[in-house]
């Protein structure tokens, strides 16, 4: 009997985790097994507009399949936070995830993959391209998206040469929409729910010695101009979540998707001074500014390196 294999991400998972999901739920059924792409709870918009602009079923509900699917592989996910409860670690077989940080040592019976690319659907997508396998044009479109927004168009630090290589790839199996990454960049923009209800579906916690900080990332075009309208609610959605979370640190940063920077937004003095001596900013009326994109995934490494250094 084949082993029943569910693959899946962190709980409302971005556009990384959906696109991994579903193209290598594909590939293992290209191997003959019996695997399926499922979420727990709501895709993120940018993977809701990717998956709607091309006619993509979403994956099925990972609460319902898990109890089928009881095998689990995480794709871009590598740790117990973000991930659903009803995950039990010792049920997860494989790891496929691209962090620096993670605690795969926490998933015993894990078979482990983490790489240090910009985004997991490059590993995904190097397993089509070295395997030979024939990709379908609803994984090949995720999986370049995928790429294309984890690595701000190539422009963030996190790029490499592999995931360059992979969009290329990838890219030249599919005839895409005019304007096509501008567009799914500018939807991703349009921001039409409360910020709290925003940060806290794209928010991550970190935990290193006994400080627990809170990083929300936000990738979207025309940031000062955001910033300058939704300064209150975004000082108000932070103290909020501080509160509820019992952070000790928590701070915004914002990429502008087309002027390639990061600006970081903080609400009381502690971070503010960690996050200096971390990135090496200047903040004034708790704002922040940096040249270059540089994703969460290589700030909280800085994080840690500067909290454990104390």
């Amino acid at each position: 009997m084949k082993k029943k294999l569910l693959v899946t991400s962190y709980q409302n998972p971005d556009l990384d985790g959906t696109a991994c999901a579903i193209g290598y739920a594909e590939l293992l059924n290209l191997k003959n097994k019996d695997a399926i792409a499922a979420v727990f709870g709501t895709v993120h918009r940018e993977a809701q507009y990717v998956l709607k602009t091309f006619n993509i079923p979403n994956p099925v509900d990972a609460n319902e399949a898990i109890t089928e699917y009881s095998n689990i592989i995480l794709v871009d996910a590598s740790d117990t936070h973000g991930i659903s409860s009803k995950i039990n670690p010792n049920q997860v077989v494989e790891i496929i995830d691209h962090r620096k940080i993670h605690e795969a040592d926490m998933f015993p019976n894990a078979h482990i993959q983490i790489e240090l690319v910009g985004s997991a659907a490059t590993l995904i997508a190097e397993k089509f391209f070295t395997e030979k396998f024939i990709i379908s044009q609803n994984a090949s479109v995720l999986l370049y998206s995928a790429i294309v927004s984890n690595t701000i168009n190539f422009q963030a630090d996190v790029t490499t040469n592999r995931d360059i290589k992979m969009a290329e790839w990838l890219l030249s199996k599919l005839k895409l929409p005019q304007n096509y990454i501008h567009n799914m960049f500018f939807d991703k923009s349009l921001i039409t729910v409360p910020l709290l209800q925003v940060f806290e579906h794209d928010f991550a916690i970190v935990t290193f010695t006994d400080k627990h900080i809170g990083i929300m990332q936000l990738e979207i075009i025309s940031v000062q101009d955001f910033l300058a309208k939704h300064s209150k609610e975004i000082h108000d959605a932070l103290r909020i979540i501080k509160s509820e979370k019992k952070l000790d640190y928590i701070f915004l940063t914002a990429i502008d998707l087309e002027k390639a920077t990061n600006t970081f937004v903080v609400i009381d003095y502690d971070t503010q001074k960690l996050v200096e001596e971390s990135l090496h900013v200047t903040f004034k009326n708790s704002v922040a500014h940096k040249e270059g994109i540089i994703m969460r995934k290589s700030i909280t490494p800085l994080i840690k390196e500067t909290i454990e250094y104390r």
